[in-house]
């Protein structure tokens, strides 16, 4: 492949990641993702098909798209989900494909979504504490949440643990955290809370990163991978343990230089960025039937359209000065995959 057929946004920045979104539904309702009024859903009538989703992922994987991530809202609530998984692994661009899942159903589809040629698998898991994790998530499925992680252990999958750390509610556990990656061969990664649920979001919640990066570093030896290439996570090795520390700050330690996703809504909306509200629909384009050439051009008109950063880019965090009607308007987490 030639540099030039490479997707390139208006900075240079190479998009090689694309995150798809296969439903806004969810059955969780945590309270940093969904705020208490709700939110209008998507009809599932409305949703890419698996063919849709097939022929868009042929298409950018021609301009060097080759990591796809499958998430939601919940991507193990799709019916299909094994037939996309399979129909996607067939592609030859397609080098590595992963799931972010909240576990609750995937116990019992570990082994098909092996077989089907899943790569690896991301869970969100926000606390380690039975009681706590129903009061965020406000179900009651800890214990097979935490059976559906070591069953993909198992499995052979290399896991990822996303923590999403809230200031007053789950902080306490982070070095319970940490253990996890030093007895176990998990990818323990530790998040700031994002704007991205609408009026749900609460800036008092937010507990920077550096805040976490120090309780682990007065407990743990940690040794950083300087390679970080285009990782969103900060990663240490752990000494002496089973597998590693990752720290994701989107807020207070911008890493939008390094972006390389673009993200494909579950009913077919690109978003150049997952905090701004600037999308651009290929669902009519390929529910017409229009040539790879036009799908191309409305993809690469998505990439030039990236912005350089986040409003914290330009901007440093302060929980009493967050752009809350700036960011009330934008996507939900929830709808773009995260």
């Amino acid at each position: 492949m030639n540099h030039q057929d490479y997707l390139v946004d208006s900075y240079g920045r190479r998009l090689s990641y694309l995150r798809l979104s296969l439903t806004e539904l969810c059955n969780f309702r945590c309270i940093y993702c969904m705020p208490e009024e709700g939110v209008p859903v998507v009809p599932p009538s409305k949703y890419l098909t698996r063919d849709e989703i097939l022929r868009f992922t042929k298409i950018i994987g021609r301009l060097g798209v080759h990591r796809i991530r499958l998430t939601g809202g919940e991507p193990l609530l799709r019916e299909d989900i094994l037939d996309i998984v399979r129909a996607l692994k067939s592609i030859e661009t397609v080098k590595e494909l992963s799931l972010t899942t909240n576990a609750s159903r995937l116990g019992p589809l570990v082994n098909s979504l092996k077989e089907a040629g899943l790569d690896r698998i991301n869970i969100s898991l926000d606390s380690l504490d039975p009681e706590r994790f129903k009061e965020i998530t406000l179900k009651d499925v800890y214990y097979e949440v935490l059976d559906a992680t070591f069953s993909a252990l198992r499995a052979g999958f290399p896991v990822k643990l996303n923590m999403v750390v809230l200031k007053g509610i789950s902080d306490e556990e982070i070095l319970e955290f940490a253990k996890m990656a030093y007895d176990f061969p998990l990818d323990v990664r530790f998040l700031e809370f994002m704007p991205l649920c609408g009026t749900g979001w609460k800036p008092e919640w937010v507990l920077p990163i550096e805040h976490v990066r120090q309780v682990i570093h007065q407990h743990f030896e940690l040794t950083e991978e300087k390679n970080r290439k285009d990782d969103v996570a900060q990663n240490y090795m752990i000494h002496g343990g089973k597998g590693k520390i990752g720290l994701i700050a989107s807020l207070t330690e911008s890493f939008c230089d390094q972006c390389s996703r673009i993200r494909l809504s579950a009913d077919g909306s690109l978003y150049p960025c997952l905090f701004s509200d600037k999308e651009v629909s290929v669902k009519d384009l390929l529910r017409s039937h229009a040539s790879d050439e036009a799908i191309i051009e409305a993809i690469r008109y998505a990439a030039s359209i990236k912005p350089k950063g986040n409003w914290f880019y330009e901007n440093k965090f302060n929980e009493k000065e967050s752009p809350i009607e700036q960011l009330q308007s934008h996507p939900m987490i929830r709808s773009i995959g995260g």
